[in-house]
């Protein structure tokens, strides 16, 4: 699994996109895969509506149920990329829905890292390797 984060807008898309140029890629926004869905590569991305269905749980409950899912659909491709938007670094939302939202995603991001095989953060389009 390879992780590349960035702030919105930063040119995390496009970065992937370059760096799979030509490969038969499989997307899924704001979705996890389906059990039907098979190929050499996947890139997932929108976790902020992956996230919405589980909001009614306890944070660390929510996180480690989308993480098992990802974990469980990731057997289906060779490499799975997830495109992730830093939401850590901004103003605290005033709405409880989205700190909890944020909070779920900061905890799922921990679990997602510490089993990945690299991370990168772009900035504006310039990718910098963090593992």
């Amino acid at each position: 699994m390879h992780i590349i984060i960035g702030g919105a807008y930063n040119g995390k898309l496009a970065y992937v996109e370059q760096l799979l140029n030509n490969e038969q890629v499989s997307f899924f926004h704001g979705e996890l895969p389906t059990d039907n869905t098979h190929g050499e590569m996947a890139v997932m991305t929108n976790f902020e509506a992956i996230s919405q269905p589980y909001l009614q749980m306890d944070e660390m409950a929510a996180a480690a149920l989308i993480f098992e899912e990802i974990m469980q659909s990731s057997v289906q491709f060779k490499q799975l990329y997830i495109v992730a938007t830093d939401i850590g670094r901004g103003i605290v939302p005033i709405d409880a829905t989205q700190r909890k939202q944020r909070d779920v995603l900061g905890r799922l991001y921990q679990m997602l890292f510490k089993e990945s095989e690299s991370i990168t953060r772009v900035w504006y389009g310039i990718p910098q390797k963090l593992k």
